[in-house]
């Protein structure tokens, strides 16, 4: 996640020291894309990747997976983007 901000922000206090600026409305749409992720969800055997492994390649099965660490830490839950 990239952002253009000039401002450190690490915590929700310096998220809400930049409030009503173009880079809290900036952060707060980076936290909202962050609540999902992609996630390789294919079902590979044990030992696939070891060298005793004499099967076909498993080609990675990507889905999206909702994941709300990000905004969590910020102090934020899910219905707050909504």
């Amino acid at each position: 996640m990239q952002l253009l901000s000039k401002t450190v922000i690490n915590t929700r206090e310096d998220l809400e020291a930049v409030k009503g600026t173009p880079e809290y409305d900036e952060f707060m749409q980076a936290l909202k894309g962050s609540m999902t992720r992609k996630q390789d969800v294919a079902v590979r055997p044990d030992n696939y990747g070891t060298p005793d492994y004499d099967g076909d390649p498993i080609p990675p099965v990507w889905e999206d997976v909702e994941d709300l660490s990000t905004i969590e830490r910020f102090g934020f839950t899910k219905e707050d983007f909504q």
